[in-house]
Protein backbone atom coordinates (compact mmCIF):
# COMPACT_ATOMS: atom_id res chain seq x y z
CA UNK A 1 0.00 0.00 0.00
CA UNK A 2 1.47 3.34 -0.81
CA UNK A 3 1.35 6.21 1.84
CA UNK A 4 -2.22 7.65 1.16
CA UNK A 5 -3.26 4.03 1.82
CA UNK A 6 -1.26 3.47 5.06
CA UNK A 7 -3.12 6.57 6.58
CA UNK A 8 -6.38 5.48 5.94
CA UNK A 9 -5.91 2.25 7.97
CA UNK A 10 -4.28 3.94 10.23
CA UNK A 11 -7.26 6.50 10.64
CA UNK A 12 -9.83 3.33 10.54
CA UNK A 13 -7.87 1.57 12.99
CA UNK A 14 -8.21 3.96 15.92
CA UNK A 15 -11.19 5.36 14.65
CA UNK A 16 -12.48 1.85 15.71
CA UNK A 17 -10.57 1.61 18.58
CA UNK A 18 -10.17 4.85 20.35
CA UNK A 19 -12.71 7.01 18.93
CA UNK A 20 -12.94 10.59 17.57
CA UNK A 21 -9.21 11.85 17.67
CA UNK A 22 -8.70 14.25 20.33
CA UNK A 23 -6.72 17.73 21.30
CA UNK A 24 -4.95 19.96 19.19
CA UNK A 25 -3.71 19.64 15.84
CA UNK A 26 -0.14 19.09 15.45
CA UNK A 27 2.44 22.15 14.23
CA UNK A 28 3.78 22.35 10.78
CA UNK A 29 6.60 20.80 11.86
CA UNK A 30 5.35 17.74 13.37
CA UNK A 31 4.85 16.21 9.29
CA UNK A 32 3.85 12.76 9.95
CA UNK A 33 2.00 13.75 13.13
CA UNK A 34 0.07 16.33 11.41
CA UNK A 35 -1.12 14.09 8.83
CA UNK A 36 -1.88 11.02 11.03
CA UNK A 37 -4.64 13.78 12.93
CA UNK A 38 -5.52 15.47 9.80
CA UNK A 39 -6.84 11.71 8.17
CA UNK A 40 -8.58 10.74 11.86
CA UNK A 41 -9.86 14.28 11.90
CA UNK A 42 -11.89 13.14 8.58
CA UNK A 43 -13.79 10.29 10.30
CA UNK A 44 -14.82 11.99 13.29
CA UNK A 45 -18.42 10.52 14.28
CA UNK A 46 -17.75 7.79 12.13
CA UNK A 47 -19.24 4.83 14.59
CA UNK A 48 -16.55 2.84 15.58
CA UNK A 49 -18.78 -0.51 14.69
CA UNK A 50 -18.38 1.26 10.59
CA UNK A 51 -14.60 2.27 11.20
CA UNK A 52 -14.04 -1.51 12.24
CA UNK A 53 -15.96 -2.73 9.39
CA UNK A 54 -13.91 -0.05 7.00
CA UNK A 55 -10.67 -1.26 8.22
CA UNK A 56 -11.26 -5.30 7.46
CA UNK A 57 -12.94 -4.47 4.20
Amino acid sequence: PDGKEKLEFYAFFKQATEGDVAGDRPGVMSFVARHKYDARKLLAGMPRAVAMQAYVD
